[in-house]
């Protein structure tokens, strides 16, 4: 079933905070409907210093700015431009219900900071217009360089105050880039900040994938000649061998309770998909075909597995049980379909699909109906889904050279998020993080 959230909207209005109802202010309700969105402001945050400096002044904006994409980047907001605010305002007080309601604005997002000792404390909190109340308060102090994980960190105690849903601004994306020259795995936040390089291979690294908890990566590299997939551990900054079997050993997927992955493997002269016991480095094959069966992905329930083969004579997406039985086939148009993602809602999966001589993402039910095509431009490969259910991630060609973008599921809202000239590729969610600033 599709769940979509949609906005009621009137003078007197309701709003639900961690599942409390406070009477007067804005209403979100479970439908199929069509969506509606919240209209909010974001306000730059204000220093807390008699004289202000420039650099100040540019701080509390580039707090407002980073909350504003975040806001602009979900499902549920309209985000109002700064230019269209109908009066200036520093703290709460200075608020013109009248004026903002007048506007459509249902919400504002406002604040102070100090600077001292390298260190920013922030005072953030978010008004509703309609009640003339606050809402929602936060204290965050942390180092000046983690200003924008600060902001993010707002973005999504905002979303779960006005929506009850969990935002994804504190989260990240892993994927592979050649920008040294090798392909090696990197990190960044989901909107492309803060990267960083955590494999040294020098070869060719691919697939990688997150752990449940978000402290662990696999990945598969090419080493001595021989393709290695490997454990990296994030906290430790270290890195074992998962699987060194002669011949392929990749694509790897962490199953919903941390315990175990499905990945392939060609040890027995066929490329098939086995199961490990992450701690024990046990094993279990679980297709036995002579067909190549490859991107195995688990679903969020852990009871099936989406994997491609082409035992119907051309590449395409199938889904059994966790255990290898109840093969049936998903999808049916499409020359090649490979790189299953399975929604964290359960209801969807994601999939690169050749269709034009090119690849696009499509998403399909797990019924096998409702398949749409979210792309049209470039070769489009490697989605995988935000932990909201909400957001696809993939790499395209579109511009010349591999990207990575995200969108929305239904493929609006497209932005890029990498931007260095070499290819970009295979990128990989991970779970949420709640980075502590109190």
């Amino acid at each position: 079933m599709r769940i979509i959230y949609y906005l009621t909207i009137s003078f007197i209005v309701t709003i639900f905070v961690n599942g409390q109802s406070l009477p007067g202010d804005v209403s979100l309700k479970i439908s199929d409907g069509g969506a509606q969105r919240i209209r909010i402001a974001v306000i730059p945050f204000v220093p807390r210093a008699e004289n202000p400096t420039p650099d100040e002044i540019g701080i509390g904006n580039k707090i407002a700015e980073v909350i504003s994409a975040d806001l602009s980047f979900s499902p549920f907001f309209t985000v109002l431009d700064s230019e269209f605010f109908p009066q200036k305002i520093k703290e709460e007080g200075d608020v013109n219900p009248f004026q903002w309601v007048s506007a459509g604005i249902q919400a504002i997002v406002l604040g102070s900071f100090k600077i001292y000792d390298g260190k920013i404390k922030v005072d953030a909190r978010l008004y509703s217009v309609v009640s003339a109340k606050r809402m929602y308060r936060r204290k965050l102090s942390e180092e000046k360089v983690q200003l924008r994980r600060i902001a993010h960190a707002i973005s999504d105690d905002v979303v779960k105050a006005l929506t009850g849903e969990e935002g994804i601004a504190q989260t990240r994306i892993a994927f592979i880039s050649r920008r040294t020259g090798n392909k090696e795995v990197y990190l960044c936040d989901y909107d492309g900040f803060a990267v960083q390089r955590i494999s040294h291979k020098k070869s060719l690294s691919f697939t990688p994938d997150w752990s449940p908890d978000g402290l662990k990566l696999t990945f598969t590299c090419y080493d001595g000649g021989n393709s290695v997939l490997y454990l990296y551990d994030i906290m430790k900054n270290q890195m074992e061998i998962l699987s060194g079997f002669q011949g392929l050993n990749m694509s790897a997927s962490w199953s919903p309770d941390g315990r175990k992955v499905a990945f392939v493997m060609t040890k027995d002269g066929n490329s098939e998909i086995y199961v490990m016991d992450v701690r024990t480095k046990s094993r279990e094959r679980l297709t036995h075909n002579y067909a190549i069966d490859t991107s195995p992905c688990w679903s969020p329930n852990g009871l099936n597995i989406a994997f491609c083969s082409d035992r119907s004579g051309s590449p395409q997406i199938y889904i059994m049980d966790s255990e290898g039985a109840n093969v049936r086939r998903l999808s049916f148009e499409g020359s090649f379909n490979d790189q299953p993602s399975w929604s964290p809602r359960g209801d969807r999966i994601a999939f690169a699909s050749r269709t034009r001589g090119q690849f696009d993402i499509a998403i399909i039910d797990v019924t096998g109906e409702n398949l749409t095509y979210l792309t049209s431009i470039g070769n489009n490969e490697h989605p995988d889904w935000a932990p909201d259910g909400y957001h696809i991630v993939f790499c395209s060609d579109r511009i010349g050279t591999y990207q990575i973008y995200e969108m929305l599921w239904d493929g609006t809202q497209l932005r890029r998020i990498t931007n260095s000239a070499s290819d970009n590729i295979s990128p990989s969610w991970s779970p949420r993080y709640r980075w502590n600033f109190d």
